[in-house]
């Protein structure tokens, strides 16, 4: 006898379980649509979940990413036949590619700057690396030595600087991404640049921030 009233205590227990168990569902499925709790989610979690891996990148190309760069720079002087030019180099990081070189050219003109051939100044140098090829289009150029290029075009670029400018002259300027080689072929987007150069020892800086697709 003992052993049927454990048996029948055992059911009960699951009986009741079951019911609060139905009950639940039941009240949950009646909470409206619009109560539902909403998940913020964080631009940088969703662009990373999004971004391809190498898997995935032959399925999955022109895919835009935020394009980010900060260098150290040197800039030159060189008088030629249209005005003067602003030749640069510079060492630092892309966000794309880890340490990365820069070489840039400007014509004076406008309040500022506008787009001259990078190879104008810097061709002997960029045919060390093994870079040719560049179209006159392109008056930048970021590389990681190991063929990956990013090629850019300067649509405008305005000093900005309140200090005295026969020291220092701050900058803004706007990119336009006009293609690459490696990674980057075909690439396309754009940025703004700010940034400074000492005009008595062409010391400078400059960041990059903008949008990448490739």
């Amino acid at each position: 006898m003992a052993l049927k009233i454990i048996r029948i205590k055992k059911i009960q227990i699951l009986l009741k379980s079951a019911l609060v168990l139905s009950a639940s569902l039941l009240l949950f499925s009646c909470v409206p649509e619009t109560e539902t709790p909403l998940i913020q989610e964080d631009p940088n979690l969703v662009e990373a979940l999004n971004t391809p891996t190498s898997g995935e990148k032959n399925l999955r190309k022109d895919f835009p990413r935020n394009y980010f760069e900060k260098f150290d720079n040197e800039i030159g002087f060189a008088i030629g036949e249209n005005g003067n030019y602003f030749p640069s180099t510079g060492s630092g990081n892309s966000s794309h590619m880890g340490k990365a070189l820069t070489f840039i050219n400007q014509l004076e003109g406008g309040g500022g700057t506008v787009a001259a051939p990078v190879t104008m100044c810097s061709g002997a140098a960029l045919i060390e690396l093994g870079i040719t090829d560049i179209s006159n289009e392109v008056s930048s150029i970021t590389t990681d030595g190991k063929g990956n290029l990013v090629w850019f075009t300067s649509t405008s670029n305005i000093f900005t600087s309140d200090e005295d400018p026969t020291i220092r002259l701050d900058f803004v300027a706007q990119l336009a991404i006009v293609g690459g080689t490696g990674k980057f072929e075909g690439a396309t987007g754009g940025g703004e640049v700010t940034g400074f150069f000492n005009s008595l020892n062409g010391q400078g800086s400059s960041t990059i921030k903008g949008r990448i697709t490739y």
